[in-house]
């Protein structure tokens, strides 16, 4: 089971509306880039497992950028929603975790030539330990 462009659409929306209403000032525009998205969607399809697919789906969203802002959030949020439409949810237990994965997404951010596999594999490991059946 696969997350549809529209389905990541409205995750980025629902982030988006969310900042601007804790933060009218700091307004992040919503805008989104539909061939990254079908590059996203397509990368995520062809992997075979739900843990791959996750993670995928939360580094391809941060390294490619699909949205005019929240993409790190989105991508965080879309793989969640992946792994609870597969009967498995995300458990980040406290800050250090949260600050791991913000690290990790950061790093993939600024790879800009190409996602880097070894980041991709320390996200996949993010994925792995965090996971727990619903």
């Amino acid at each position: 089971m696969i997350l549809t462009k529209q389905d990541l659409i409205e995750i980025n929306k629902g982030i988006l509306q969310e900042w601007i209403e804790k933060n009218p000032a700091d307004y992040e525009g919503v805008a989104a880039n539909d061939k990254a998205l079908e590059d996203i969607l397509k990368a995520v399809d062809e992997q075979d497992s739900v843990i791959l697919k996750a993670a995928n789906l939360m580094a391809r969203i941060a390294w490619l950028q699909p949205f005019a802002g929240g993409n790190k959030r989105t991508g965080i949020i879309s793989a969640d929603t992946l792994l609870r439409m597969s009967g498995y949810r995300l458990v980040v237990e406290d800050e250090n975790d949260i600050e791991y994965l913000r690290k990790l997404l950061f790093e993939v951010q600024e790879e800009r030539s190409t996602l880097n596999p070894e980041t991709l594999a320390k996200i996949v490991l993010y994925v792995t330990k965090r996971i727990r059946k619903l």
